[in-house]
């Protein structure tokens, strides 16, 4: 089924566009007839894979390997991407990293990875594009649209998680705060936050069997879809959206009420 958002004319970017929710993300603005940067770190296959889709949907792909936490390299990438693709309307802040350990033994250089990629990774993400979409509104393109793809972390903790906990919350505030400072430039800025969602990152800390089992805990009794949350990513990212800035979007199943007493 095609979106029934209609982005003909935009460019978007979408970083850890490679896999699960970014992966989603990125083929879902090509349906809805956006031209997309694809940008990954690892996994270069799956992210050229993802690029093949978009340009089966007629649209152009430009694939970007960056690490999000290396400000060099993403001012870098920044550039390429307005360079051949002429301009930005798009970013979707979507790249992250996580370790579980328990606080007491955490290790600090995976703690400080975990920082570097999902809060940092983030504010480099969200400065460069914000930058870009600033001097397109003195050229006369006016608006644009920076989703910062947070976690319910940042508002349940999750245990042996105090480092990705830590970052989601930063980078709510973050949000909130270049919302209000951008407002004057027509630049939209939100956050999602979205539940258990059934992605290859999940299942590098829990087990199918595991995955089930819990999912019966939340008020809806399964796990969100990656598509489900691409779908939001879309509506947040479109035109019909334009009233919503500086807001917290939270499509989670009800993670965050499923321990409410009733």
């Amino acid at each position: 089924m095609k979106p029934q958002f209609d982005l003909h004319g935009k460019v978007a970017l979408v970083t850890g566009a490679s896999r699960g929710i970014g992966r989603q993300a990125a083929i879902t603005f090509a349906e809805a007839g956006a031209d997309v940067i694809v940008n990954y770190r690892s996994h270069t296959d799956e992210a050229e894979e993802v690029a093949d889709r978009i340009r089966q949907e007629g649209r152009r792909a430009m694939v970007a390997q960056c690490d999000v936490a290396d400000r060099t390299g993403m001012e870098a990438m920044f550039a390429k991407a307005a360079e051949t693709m002429g301009t930005l309307d798009i970013v979707v802040a979507n790249a992250a990293y996580s370790i579980r350990q328990p606080l007491l033994g955490m290790d600090w250089d995976g703690f400080r990875r975990v920082l570097e990629v999902t809060q940092y990774g983030v504010f480099h993400t969200c400065q460069l594009a914000a930058q870009q979409m600033v001097r397109q509104f003195h050229s006369g393109r006016v608006g644009g649209k920076i989703l910062i793809i947070s976690s319910v972390h940042a508002e349940r903790i999750q245990y042996t998680s105090a480092a990705y906990d830590m970052a989601k919350r930063s980078i709510n505030h973050l949000g909130r705060t270049m919302a209000v400072e951008l407002a004057e430039y027509r630049i939209n800025v939100n956050n999602l936050q979205p539940g258990w969602i059934n992605t290859p990152g999940e299942l590098e800390f829990t087990s199918k069997e595991e995955m089930a089992k819990w999912s019966q805990s939340l008020l809806w009794k399964r796990l969100g879809t990656v598509q489900e949350i691409a779908s939001s990513i879309l509506y947040l990212c479109s035109s019909e959206a334009d009233y919503f800035t500086g807001a917290t979007v939270t499509p989670d199943g009800g993670y965050i009420l499923s321990h409410t007493l009733r």
